[in-house]
């Protein structure tokens, strides 16, 4: 009797721990492409960093769940590894991963057949494996379809979208050549399809399309995204032209007004040039990023809690001026008000224990660890700060 329950309880939990996700193989590279090829599997990889948000939320929410794991466990052989560790090194170098997660699919002989970049959620990386065990679909065979000269619209659609993924160079291109088939570019679909696989460059003859039919496209993706876009191409453009270096803002905003109206212009060219400003190691600059800083907050009082607690935060690391660290508080303060986590609660707990209202700050840093632990972060930087705030009462 003993026996058999124990037998059954064993069962039941090897059963429910293999329906709750991915079970990754403990081995090597090399054995888990000697087991993909004795299987007939592709071996899946995550290649990730100890540092990356994104590859974090995919082990806690993508990889646990039961649809993924009985997909991907019985079609894959699993393996994570750590891009900046051991082999991990290796192997980043030779498949070209630069940004993580980076999700690789390969054979049994090291050939890479798949790969995307950035995180999934459950439903996307579900079709991802349906694609990467597709032969019509994989990454690699549509490339060579392509090279070969296919070039009918329905699969130049698919291709963009599979090299956009995959942060393969040349989509602009492949996007250009689709648009180039379709009579119509007004349609909702196509000028969707614009914003999507257009280079965020002026090097992009869709881009400018884009930015010349502005009305259209905004009313499609809305000011917010399509602002952001525009942003992207302004900032990496002016950065590659070397106009951005002087960190000078009339540079800036004559430069932005080449993508924006004037008025968005005067805005994104302040703003870039705050965060252009705010890790820069010259006193000099750093002086100027506190007063510019003041002015521009002043100016425009609705930015999101990312950039109030940035500012927050350098601002503490910065000056040990009362006045601005009381500004510091109060942003800290406005950022946890658009969005309460451990980053901005951990921010005003530092500020407020340097201008010494000790109370508040150990309210705060207690609020801050709780938050974290909730969140999955590291909450012992807080732990410290609390150590050193319950020395001062």
């Amino acid at each position: 009797m003993y026996k058999s329950y124990l037998f059954f309880l064993l069962t039941f939990i090897s059963t429910l721990a293999f329906g709750q996700g991915i079970n990754f193989e403990n081995s090597d590279f090399k054995t888990a492409l000697a087991k993909a090829t004795a299987e007939n599997k592709i071996v899946f990889i995550d290649a990730y960093t100890t540092w990356c948000g994104p590859c974090k939320w995919m082990s806690k929410n993508v990889f646990t769940d039961e649809k993924v794991g009985t997909f991907y466990n019985d079609k894959f052989v699993n393996l994570k590894v750590d891009m900046e560790k051991g082999e991990g090194k290796d192997i980043a170098r030779t498949y070209e991963v630069y940004a993580y997660p980076t999700l690789l699919f390969l054979d049994g002989t090291g050939k890479m057949l798949h790969i995307s970049i950035g995180s999934r959620s459950v439903e996307e990386f579900l079709l991802l494996g349906e694609a990467a065990i597709d032969p019509e679909r994989q990454v690699t065979t549509m490339t060579e379809r392509y090279d070969a000269g296919e070039r009918n619209p329905s699969f130049l659609k698919k291709y963009v979208d599979v090299i956009t993924s995959a942060g393969i160079e040349g989509f602009d291109k492949v996007a250009l050549e689709y648009m180039e088939t379709q009579e119509d570019w007004t349609t909702d679909e196509n000028t969707q399809f614009i914003f999507d696989y257009s280079e965020a460059s002026m090097n992009s003859k869709l881009f400018q399309y884009s930015l010349k039919n502005q009305d259209r496209f905004r009313a499609l993706i809305g000011d917010e995204g399509f602002d952001k876009k525009v942003h992207f191409a302004a900032f990496n453009d002016g950065a590659k032209n070397g106009l951005l270096d002087k960190k000078d803002y009339g540079t800036i905003y004559e430069h932005f007004k080449n993508y924006f109206a004037e008025d968005k212009a005067a805005f994104q060219a302040k703003a870039t040039l705050i965060d252009l400003l705010m890790y820069d190691e010259l006193p000099a600059n750093q002086e100027k990023f506190l007063t510019e800083t003041i002015l521009f907050t002043a100016s425009e009082p609705d930015m999101d809690w990312q950039f109030y607690n940035g500012v927050a935060w350098r601002f503490y690391e910065l000056t040990k001026d009362q006045d601005y660290l009381l500004k510091a508080a109060d942003w800290a303060q406005k950022s946890i008000e658009y969005e309460e986590n451990s980053y901005n609660t951990d921010t005003k707990a530092h500020i407020l224990y340097v201008i010494g209202r000790y109370d508040e700050a150990e309210t705060m840093a207690k609020r801050s660890i709780a938050l974290a632990q909730e969140e999955g972060n590291d909450p012992s930087a807080t732990q410290a700060l609390l150590e050193k705030i319950l020395l001062k009462k």
